[in-house]
C-alpha cells in the first residue's frame, strides 16, 4: 500500500509490500520529494533567517524629487511615497526600499521562482523587484543585480505576484530600469545557482512611471522548491 511520511521537513511517498508468507516487508522510496515553498522573508519576526532590516534609497541622489518611507508594522512592510519627474532627465525617476543588513538570505536555488504576497492602493505600473549584485557584460555602471517587473499588482486586496527566476535579468538600463536583454534570450543574463543560494541583497522598486505609491508586502516566498 501507499503511505506518506514527513522527514527532514519534506514529504515523501513510500510503497509497502509483503511477500506471500507475510514475513517480509519491502519499501520502495519514491526519489522525488513533493514540491514545497520556502519562506524568503516576512515582517513578523518568524525567524532570524527570514528577518531583515529595510531602508529607502530614492532618486534625489541623482537630482530627482521622488520621496518614500518604509515602515514595518503589524506584520507588514508598508512602502509609501511618490515617483516624480527628474528635472535633469525630464523622465520619471525611482524610489526603492532595500535591505540594509548583512545577514545571509535563505537558499532558494531549488525553487522555480518567488511569490510576492502584496497589496497596492492603486494600479501603479512601475513596481519591480531585484536581488543580488550581478553585473551583466557591458551593462550600465549602476545596473547591479537581477531585476524583474511586477506587471500586474494586486489592487485593494492581498494577492500573489508569481515571478519565475527566468523572468529576472541582470541586463537592464540603469537610467530607466527597463530590461535590455532577457534571460530567455541568453542564459548569461539569468540568475546563477550561487546567486539563488544567497541573494545577498534585495530591493523593491517603484521606477520609471510617475505616480503615488502605497504598497504593502506580507511575505516573499520561494515556490515549487524541491
Amino acid at each position: 500500500m501507499w503511505r506518506r511520511e514527513s522527514r527532514n521537513g519534506r514529504k515523501w511517498l513510500f510503497y509497502e509490500r509483503r511477500d506471500s508468507t507475510g514475513t517480509m516487508t519491502f519499501h520502495l522510496v519514491v526519489l522525488s520529494a513533493v514540491a514545497s515553498d520556502i519562506l524568503v522573508t516576512d515582517f513578523k519576526g518568524t525567524s532570524k533567517a527570514t528577518t531583515h532590516e529595510w531602508t529607502t534609497n530614492n532618486d534625489p541622489v541623482m537630482g530627482g524629487q521622488s520621496y518614500s518611507t518604509v515602515r514595518i508594522e503589524n506584520g507588514l512592510m508598508n512602502f509609501t511615497g511618490a515617483c516624480k519627474i527628474v528635472p535633469k532627465l525630464k523622465a520619471p525617476g525611482f524610489i526603492t526600499v532595500i535591505n540594509d543588513d548583512r545577514r545571509p538570505w535563505v537558499d532558494v536555488s531549488s525553487c522555480q521562482g518567488i511569490r510576492v504576497t502584496h497589496k497596492s492602493a492603486n494600479d501603479y505600473k512601475g513596481f519591480r523587484i531585484s536581488f543580488g549584485t550581478a553585473h551583466a557584460p557591458g551593462g550600465g555602471f549602476f545596473a547591479r543585480g537581477y531585476k524583474s517587473d511586477i506587471p500586474e499588482p494586486s489592487v485593494g486586496k492581498f494577492g500573489d505576484a508569481v515571478l519565475p527566476f527566468t523572468n529576472f535579468t541582470d541586463a537592464w538600463n540603469d537610467a530607466t530600469g527597463n530590461r535590455v536583454h532577457s534571460c530567455a534570450s541568453n542564459k548569461i543574463y539569468c540568475p546563477t545557482r550561487d546567486s539563488l543560494r544567497d541573494f545577498r541583497t534585495m530591493s523593491i522598486w517603484a521606477e520609471g512611471v510617475e505616480g503615488d505609491i502605497q504598497l504593502e508586502i506580507e511575505s516573499i516566498t520561494g515556490y515549487n522548491c524541491n
